[in-house]
């Protein structure tokens, strides 16, 4: 068995699968939205993680290869490609059914055998990289013990986290009824139209620059960043929110877990710094106007309806103010994202900033460039289930994944733990002494996703000697 370091997924195959019924008068090209810009054109994956099903994985395999057909039709342009305007430079959804990638791939390992602690060693084997271009890459990964992942890898111009978690339940429904009790609503730039002129506030132009090797952190810098998962506990979450809660306010779970990594992040920046910052991906959908915007058809659409806010603070403000102060501030800074102007000055930017495309660039967010004080960046799809039973049972690990490049600011994903026991799984992207200040916390708040913890069974003796070679 070679070292844990070196395995990664073996291809055993690759199949452009074109949707079997593509719906008639579709529009050849989609228009992405100005908001769907603000993100621009990069690989993002959903990991699902099942256990081995009595079934066995041939008729996995088989299920898989009958259904996507049929799904790429009700999803079409996932069965197109993702181009560049040649006018322009903005990339856009060639609706031609090229068909969507159909992978399937081997681990040569165990689920019971994997330290998913260590989430470069593990999380990251599963997702196989594809081809710049396609829409879609559906991903069936077998492992050794008959478990399997289903990863849906995709580009993030087409979908945000609400869309992408939308997939397997999607995928699911289908296949359990034959039928899908919502349409998805594909079209896109009409939802989100540009004012004339254009109206934000010009204090937006701070929060973005332009992804450029001339301004982000070097790679070897960028890749002293380690990858963990963790779970947090019910009981953890709920003790949080008790302490984070005072004065008649009482704090969300989001607010108490950033109120906590706030103050590990201010105790791991220490004297390196005086100042770092705590941001937040939200999504709007909830709250945007519902006089301006449909709700309806919000609802049903995958594109993205996202936006992120950050504050700066003290370190010692952090670290010396009482964790219900740090968690108010934390849901006031949240707060301003909770508003319908925030997108609509949000498509207005970007329709200004469009040249940038013509130019081969595109923007990024600047508080996650990793310039300027120390900042971690947190996305919560923790609202959102997959159910995700296709007919071989439910996942028990269930993870967005990116791969970040050259951005050099600390992130965390925090998803809702599958077994529905209320605890949260989070996936973090850290420098080495946060993650080690966070490690040796006292509360133990953040406990490692070990394959046992993650309800993948408990590692044998055997493979014992693998864990010392993550």
């Amino acid at each position: 068995m070679p070292p844990m370091e070196r395995i990664n997924a073996a291809v055993a195959s690759r199949t452009l699968v074109p949707a079997s019924d593509p719906p008639p008068g579709f529009p050849a090209m989609l228009a992405a939205s100005n908001l769907d810009l603000i993100f621009g054109s990069f690989h993002m994956y959903l990991v699902t993680v099942y256990p081995a099903p009595a079934a066995g994985l041939p008729a996995v395999a088989a299920t898989v290869r009958a259904a996507f057909p049929a799904f790429l039709s009700r999803f079409f342009p996932l069965a197109g490609r993702v181009v560049t305007n040649a006018s322009t430079g903005v990339p856009e959804i060639a609706c031609n059914n090229a068909g969507a990638e159909l992978v399937v791939a081997d681990v040569g390992v165990a689920l019971a055998a994997v330290d998913f602690s260590d989430a470069d060693r593990s999380l990251r084997i599963i997702p196989v990289p594809f081809e710049q271009g396609l829409a879609l890459s559906l991903q069936l990964v077998r492992f050794a013990c008959g478990g399997f992942a289903l990863v849906w890898g995709t580009d993030h111009l087409l979908v945000d986290g609400h869309g992408l978690m939308a997939l397997p339940n999607a995928w699911a429904e289908m296949l359990r009824t034959g039928g899908l009790s919502w349409e998805p609503h594909h079209e896109r730039a009409s939802l989100f139209p540009p004012r004339s002129p254009p109206r934000y506030a010009p204090s937006l132009d701070a929060e973005f620059a332009r992804y450029a090797p001339d301004s982000l952190p070097n790679s070897l810098l960028v890749a002293t960043l380690v990858r963990r998962m963790y779970v947090v506990s019910a009981a953890d979450l709920d003790r949080l929110r008790a302490a984070a809660s005072a004065a008649g306010r009482r704090a969300t779970r989001l607010e108490a877990l950033s109120a906590h990594v706030w103050k590990l992040l201010a105790a791991a920046v220490n004297g390196s710094d005086t100042h770092c910052r705590l941001a937040w991906f939200v999504n709007g959908r909830m709250h945007l106007d519902p006089a301006k915007y449909d709700k309806a058809r919000l609802d049903r659409y995958l594109g993205n309806v996202l936006t992120n806010v950050s504050h700066e603070a003290t370190v010692e403000s952090i670290s010396s103010t009482p964790i219900a102060d740090v968690a108010a501030m934390a849901g006031a800074a949240i707060k301003k994202a909770l508003r319908s102007e925030r997108y609509e000055e949000l498509v207005d930017w970007m329709e200004a900033h469009k040249g940038v495309f013509r130019e081969g660039a595109k923007w990024t967010e600047a508080v996650g460039a990793g310039t300027g004080s120390p900042a971690l960046v947190i996305s919560s799809v923790t609202p959102l289930r997959v159910e995700g039973d296709f007919g071989f049972g439910r996942p028990r690990l269930v993870m967005p994944w990116v791969r970040p490049g050259r951005l050099g600011s600390a992130n965390m994903i925090v998803a809702r733990n599958p077994a529905e026991d209320g605890s949260w799984v989070v996936s973090a992207r850290l420098w080495p002494r946060l993650a080690q200040t966070m490690e040796a916390d006292p509360e133990a708040v953040f406990r490692p996703a070990t394959a046992g913890r993650l309800g993948f069974g408990v590692r044998e003796p055997a493979a014992a000697g693998l864990r010392s070679r993550f």
